[in-house]
């Protein structure tokens, strides 16, 4: 056994089983990461590295007016449009945001298994931070809300849809066009909206998703081996109102490069299961694997 026995390798992650390799891949994207306990709900929550906060900002509960309700009663009359796309992201994100550089999971399976371990990564810290929070739904305060799907039973800050979809957003920008995509951003502001429509969440839910989704995308990046300072300016969170008007109700602020093209970002391999996973997903995409 010692003469054969060898680290594992690119070979190795490749031979596994699913969701072993998503396993090892989020437990490695996700280490460390998780929610301030110590501090009170009231004065929101923080993200945190090792204990130590990733930004100055927290994520707060909303004041819960009836103009968060009216945000949510006014967009109505979208439902009938969007019902579709509104049930499929109950359960499936990234397909979506495929619609900006097509792949599948025949095509790219390394790819969207990093991504997918993004998702799992970022849904781990909002499943703490709503914990904490314990936001009700809006159906709880309105029965004038009548969503569209299950309301479901955990609470409603951060948008768990809003964080996941930002955080794959982000990741890609990273991972494939090294700059703010535009498409991207389009897309996942629109799934951010899709749960207010549908009545599930408030406005403020989904802009406390894309500040969660902008502290953990640095962190998802470093660990990819694909740092990207380019874009920590346009991560800022704008909000005016939610989904793709209120992403371009400020023209100062960028939301993106349109039609962004593949570009092979600067790659230092991370090592490890994260190293391996990203040269196998860096030959997917036509990208060299080796140190930039």
């Amino acid at each position: 056994m010692s003469a054969t026995a060898s680290d594992p390798d690119k070979e190795s992650l490749r031979r596994l089983q699913p969701m072993h390799r998503h396993i090892l891949l989020t437990a490695a994207l996700s280490r460390g990461l998780g929610i301030d306990d110590a501090r009170p709900a009231a004065d929101g929550v923080m993200p945190q590295e090792d204990g130590k906060d990733l930004g100055s900002d927290a994520l707060t509960r909303p004041k819960l007016v009836a103009s968060d309700l009216d945000a949510i009663i006014s967009r109505r009359w979208l439902r009938a449009e969007r019902i579709g796309e509104i049930i499929e992201q109950q359960t499936d994100i990234l397909s979506f945001l495929a619609l900006a550089y097509p792949m599948t999971r025949d095509t790219h399976p390394f790819t969207m298994a990093l991504l997918d371990a993004v998702l799992a990564s970022a849904g781990k810290v909002v499943v703490q931070a709503k914990y904490k929070l314990n936001v009700p739904r809006p159906a709880d305060w309105s029965a004038g809300i009548s969503p569209i799907i299950r309301t479901p039973a955990h609470g409603a800050t951060p948008s768990g849809h809003a964080t996941e979809s930002w955080a794959m957003a982000f990741a890609m920008e990273s991972m494939i066009f090294s700059c703010a995509s535009q498409e991207l951003r389009m897309i996942a502001a629109r799934i951010e909206e899709n749960r207010i429509v549908a009545g599930v969440h408030y406005e403020h839910d989904g802009y406390m998703g894309r500040r969660l989704a902008t502290y953990l995308a640095k962190i998802f990046a470093d660990r990819l081996g694909v740092p990207n300072p380019v874009l920590d300016e346009t991560r800022i969170p704008v909000w005016s109102e939610a989904g793709q008007a209120g992403l371009l109700a400020q023209p100062e602020r960028q939301v993106g490069e349109a039609h962004a093209q593949p570009n092979a970002p600067a790659f230092t391999n991370p090592g490890g299961v994260l190293g391996a996973a990203m040269e196998l997903s860096r030959t997917e995409l036509g990208f060299p694997t080796g140190q930039e």
